[in-house]
């Protein structure tokens, strides 16, 4: 028998973070043995690893979800994170510069170097583009910008922004909570200029022609492990709660392109 997963790779960015997710799951396991959850894991948001009949639940960005698998995956259930400023199954990002730099607004990086982590990603671009387009009415994203530089993930944007090899970059606020609950002196590096909009958070997702569980059942579950986690994890984990998004939740993703 072939091994099977969960792919939790969407925030586990450190070994403390991937450590909580995976004895969140662990103990949603243990709790719940008929939701025949794997003990395995893939720290990974890599296509062949999300779309894989062995990764039974993977943990992904809205945007792909709709944009590219919407006839493989459904959601089952999203996180609640504790954040300032944050209420229900949502997120924002930051637009980011450096500490040292003279930009105050988003109007003022026009002609400079942004950075994206990729133009699948919601935070990392999606709601950077539907700011200059749509909020601001500042032009065309790809236009306003001498250069766009694709980094691959939040953390490498902030590291450009820190090297100073670009000027701005758009940050999801989970992420950077992370990176700077890990490495604090980031937060010395870096000055928040604005906030996005508001979107349904990134996800868990499971296989629409062979789904591991109902959301019911597993949001059910979760919510329990989530009390019986240790201190360090909840803390490191910061979710309150799980509950159901639909997939036309997710869909309004695409009109904010």
């Amino acid at each position: 028998m072939e091994k099977e997963y969960i792919g939790i790779g969407m925030y586990s960015t450190n070994d403390d973070l991937e450590r909580a997710w995976q004895d969140l799951f662990l103990i949603t396991g243990k709790l719940s043995p008929g939701l025949r959850l794997p003990i395995h894991f893939l720290n990974s948001i890599e296509e062949n690893d999300i779309v894989s009949s062995q990764t039974r639940i993977s943990h992904i960005c809205g945007l792909p979800l709709v944009s590219q698998f919407q006839n493989k995956l459904i959601p089952i259930c999203t996180p609640h994170f504790d954040l300032e400023g944050l209420e229900g199954p949502n997120y924002f990002s930051y637009f980011m510069v450096s500490k040292k730099s003279q930009i105050k607004s988003l109007s003022e990086s026009k002609g400079l170097v942004a950075a994206i982590s990729s133009y699948d990603s919601q935070s990392g671009c999606n709601v950077f583009r539907s700011e200059i387009e749509v909020t601001k009415k500042l032009g065309v994203f790809d236009n306003f910008y001498k250069k766009i530089v694709t980094t691959g993930s939040h953390k490498n944007s902030i590291q450009k922004i820190i090297n100073n090899e670009v000027d701005i970059a758009c940050i999801d606020a989970i992420s950077y909570k992370n990176i700077k609950r890990a490495e604090p002196e980031i937060g010395d590096e870096l000055r928040i200029i604005g906030r996005s909009i508001i979107s349904p958070a990134p996800p868990l997702v499971t296989h629409k022609d062979s789904p591991l569980c109902s959301s019911r059942s597993l949001i059910r579950v979760l919510n329990s492990a989530l009390n019986l986690l240790d201190k360090e994890s909840k803390d490191v984990l910061r979710i309150k709660r799980f509950s159901f998004v639909s997939f036309d939740t997710y869909k309004s993703l695409i009109k904010k392109v």
